[in-house]
């Protein structure tokens, strides 16, 4: 072994990294300190230098790996006289463009980002990692390796190489000793290329606790409540990003007991729930939310939950589930939980038979928490942002008699505010501005995140 042996994969398979050098010495990162063996091939190695062998955490040691792996030398320059075919035969199966697809996962992961997205421009192509909820630069790329990347993500989830005029969507599997991940791909062509956003969905459902997604007490008090309702439709509304599947997930895994049957039919499958019957839907197939629910009736099920209701036939399905002694979990896209109420409506359910169902509407949004490192000032723990994780800000309206009497006569909007106010609710700027007053988060995030309300 000599020092130009020390390589990403030789790194990444041994566990160890160069953390810092200079002329006299060289500071390796290890994950096990106890690799005798491996400490006495890099001393000698490196012969001339000090080897000083430290711990490292896996999660630096991915970080650096990342790094690693993106440095490592570009393929050679494409004529710009050579096609799209000739450029996607020449460098999709090199080793630095399957590495620097390799770094860009790994960096993705130790910075827990949810989407990645690889934008094609007039000259290069930006890479950005969506990091609690926010979009952050990250690195460029060239178009050749970005058209490469593309192709070697095309390959692996087994679409179209060569297709790059119409919209492609797929999936892959990333799998190591420490996650599981389910990677959707969105492909969809753009006037300098093509603007690729794979969205990092983990399999785990360890981090499904009610207690750790930072619920208010006042609202934990209502998740409790649930345990005990028997039949009836339970809503959680929000918009796209507010974590309205992760809050169902965690209320069926507390549910998930033997003697309980519990369907669920997503799109996609977000986490893989242990002991619940989960359905993915597929479009393509003519099994939507709609066609799956008509279906699973015959399953016996005792709890229902339906990813999203999107038309009145879903509507309808999910009504008459509740009515007949199920309890339903559903999603809806309003701004607010009272909003819920309305939609339903919209959608052509009379309001007696909404007031006959719903036990429950919430409604939630995801802000970012201030980072306890720096306090806002910006760290590299954060990122540069002055936040790092996010917390969950939220509503709940339990359905008591009188509220339902009033949603079944059809009562307006104002009428049922006058309502809530009376009995003292506690609405979702209320909430945000309790988590402002103990330092959660800032009135600058709320402000972002709701609008000029909070």
């Amino acid at each position: 072994m000599n020092r130009a042996a020390l390589t990403p994969a030789f790194c990444a398979a041994n566990g160890i990294i160069i953390n810092r050098e200079d002329d006299k010495s060289i500071h390796f990162g290890m994950l096990d300190m106890n690799e005798t063996v491996l400490k006495t091939r890099i001393k000698k190695a490196y012969p001339n230098h000090e080897c000083i062998f430290e711990s490292i955490e896996s999660s630096v040691l991915n970080l650096k790996l990342s790094q690693l792996f993106s440095e490592e030398k570009d393929p050679e320059s494409v004529s710009s006289r050579e096609n799209r075919e000739s450029i996607i035969d020449k460098i999709t199966d090199d080793a630095p463009v399957v590495n620097l697809l390799n770094s860009i996962f790994l960096e993705a992961i130790s910075k827990n980002a949810s989407d990645i997205h690889i934008e094609s421009g007039a000259g290069e192509s930006i890479i950005r990692f969506r990091i609690d909820g926010i979009l952050l630069a990250v690195k460029t790329i060239s178009q050749e390796r970005a058209i490469a990347v593309s192709a070697r993500l095309k390959i692996i989830s087994n679409l179209n190489v060569l297709e790059n005029r119409r919209p492609q969507d797929g999936h892959i599997d990333i799998k190591t000793d420490s996650y599981s991940l389910d990677v959707r791909i969105s492909i969809v062509p753009t006037i300098w290329g093509e603007s690729i956003v794979l969205r990092l969905l983990s399999r785990s459902d360890s981090l499904l606790n009610l207690d750790s997604l930072g619920f208010s007490a006042s609202h934990s008090i209502h998740l409790k409540r649930i345990k005990k309702i028997a039949a009836g439709l339970i809503l959680v509304t929000g918009p796209t990003g507010s974590g309205k599947t992760t809050t169902l997930a965690a209320i069926l895994k507390e549910l998930n007991i033997r003697s309980t049957k519990i369907i669920s039919i997503e799109d996609p499958v977000e986490y893989r729930i242990e002991g619940i019957t989960q359905i993915q839907v597929h479009e393509e197939l003519d099994l939507n939310f709609e066609a799956i629910l008509r279906r699973i009736f015959r399953q016996d099920p005792d709890i229902i939950m339906v990813g999203e209701i999107r038309d009145i036939e879903t509507a309808e399905l999910a009504i008459r589930a509740a009515l007949t002694g199920h309890l339903v979990f559903a999603t809806l896209h309003t701004n607010n939980a009272l909003e819920a109420v309305y939609r339903l409506q919209n959608m052509g359910i009379p309001p007696y038979m909404v007031a006959a169902v719903l036990k429950m509407a919430i409604a939630q949004r995801l802000i970012r928490k201030i980072c306890v490192e720096c306090e806002t000032k910006g760290c590299m723990k954060c990122f540069h942002t002055g936040y790092r994780g996010r917390t969950v800000v939220s509503e709940f309206i339990p359905v008591d008699m009188e509220l339902s009497d009033l949603i079944a006569k059809g009562a307006a909007m104002e009428q049922l505010r006058k309502h809530l106010k009376e009995k003292k609710h506690k609405t979702i700027f209320d909430d945000v501005e309790e988590k402002i007053s103990m330092r959660i988060t800032t009135k600058e995030e709320a402000m972002r995140e709701l609008g000029e309300s909070a």
